[in-house]
């Protein structure tokens, strides 16, 4: 081979290292920016930090895999390289929480996740210790995670246990601190309001709570007490208080419930016509919701009645439907006495107001057509002085 054919030959080889060289660069770049573990951004649950606190989850793949060969090597009977899937039971599922909180430098698995069904107690013990990302950095102060990035990371530890994971639809970590979860809340409540449900008339019952998911407490030594609105039938207005230890309040979150009051109501036993009289025959009485009654019903009290409105036959009687039979109405035409010394008159006249026993209205005489006032006697007398 001349000299000149074996410069040739070095420049090829030159050539096609350096090419080799640039692709597996541009490989690598590719590999970092679509593969590998997800650079996770935590989003902060405070409105005044929205936009601080970047972490990144988890800290890289060689870490995910030594975390999965620890919970392969924890397990009795399993191998490297196995499925946890193939060695255990299919019946039990990790349920991810939607808020947790953390003691240490790291959020474990046991931090987030609380088992389901016939899980084994040394596989749990094994998952439980995992770490999966770094804690948020501020202590006290709540950071999430949407579903995606956290089904990533949990696949990239877990590997294809993750598919056992039921996921909330964002994930909220504190690092040090208390949470309390909406169970917690809706037990709080009962706990409060029970008391005052015991006054009520009936059987009261409490449900559709419309509560926050969670509430995050900064330390264990702050406190949640309950703020109940009125504790009527219906919607409940609720405001949950956090305080600190001096009593001062930090904020109050919002809430409802529904209260359901099952009292016997009374009803009518016949169908009853505007203008007749309530007879004890006619009344009969019912169970029902007071949170479903449209006004206030008629606590069977008082009387003698008269009908305003015409009633079905099962129909709750309402206060509004009845007239006392002593009452002067509107527009009726009444006995008006004239009292004075021994002089004594009656005239007809027209009521121009409605008028209990005892109240005075006025009246328009029929035959001189003056309007007087006059105090009602009962229903078909008044009385002028």
């Amino acid at each position: 081979m001349t000299r000149g054919r074996r410069c040739i030959l070095a420049l090829l080889l030159v050539w096609s290292a350096g090419t080799m060289l640039l692709l597996a660069g541009m490989g690598r770049a590719h590999a970092g920016q679509y593969g590998g573990p997800p650079a996770a951004i935590w989003q902060d649950n405070d409105r005044s930090h929205r936009n601080n606190g970047v972490g990144h989850l988890p800290p890289s793949a060689t870490d995910a895999r030594a975390a999965r060969a620890r919970v392969q090597a924890a397990t009795p009977g399993r191998t490297p390289g196995q499925s946890l899937n193939m060695q255990t039971a299919d019946d039990w599922r990790l349920r991810i929480r939607d808020a947790a909180t953390t003691q240490g430098d790291m959020v474990t698995l046991g931090d987030i996740a609380d088992p389901l069904g016939a899980i084994p107690t040394e596989v749990w013990r094994s998952l439980a210790a995992q770490q999966l990302w770094p804690a948020p950095p501020d202590p006290g102060k709540p950071l999430q995670i949407n579903r995606a990035r956290l089904s990533q990371a949990l696949r990239q530890v877990l590997g294809s246990t993750a598919d056992r994971c039921l996921l909330p639809t964002s994930l909220a970590v504190q690092r040090g601190g208390a949470v309390l979860r909406e169970d917690e809340l809706r037990s709080l409540v009962v706990k409060t309001l029970t008391p005052q449900l015991a006054l009520l008339p009936g059987k009261a019952e409490l449900n559709d709570f419309r509560l926050p998911a969670y509430i995050f407490l900064a330390h264990p030594q702050q406190q949640v007490t309950l703020e109940p609105g009125k504790i009527v039938p219906g919607r409940v207005p609720l405001r949950f208080v956090v305080q600190e230890t001096d009593g001062t309040v930090l904020k109050r979150v919002a809430g409802t419930v529904s209260l359901d009051l099952w009292v016997e109501v009374p009803a009518a036993a016949r169908p009853l016509n505007k203008g007749d009289a309530l007879t004890p025959d006619a009344v009969t009485f019912i169970r029902m919701n007071v949170a479903q009654l449209r006004n206030m019903p008629w606590d069977g009290r008082g009387g003698p009645w008269q009908v305003l409105r015409s009633i079905g036959s099962g129909q709750p009687i309402f206060q509004g439907d009845l007239a006392s039979q002593s009452m002067v109405r509107k527009g009726g035409i009444v006995t008006l006495l004239y009292e004075s010394g021994n002089i004594r008159m009656t005239v007809q006249a027209e009521a121009l107001a409605d008028g209990e026993p005892g109240a005075t209205i006025p009246v328009r005489n029929l035959q001189s057509k003056k309007q007087v006032f006059a105090s009602v006697r009962d229903g078909n007398t008044v009385v002028a002085r």
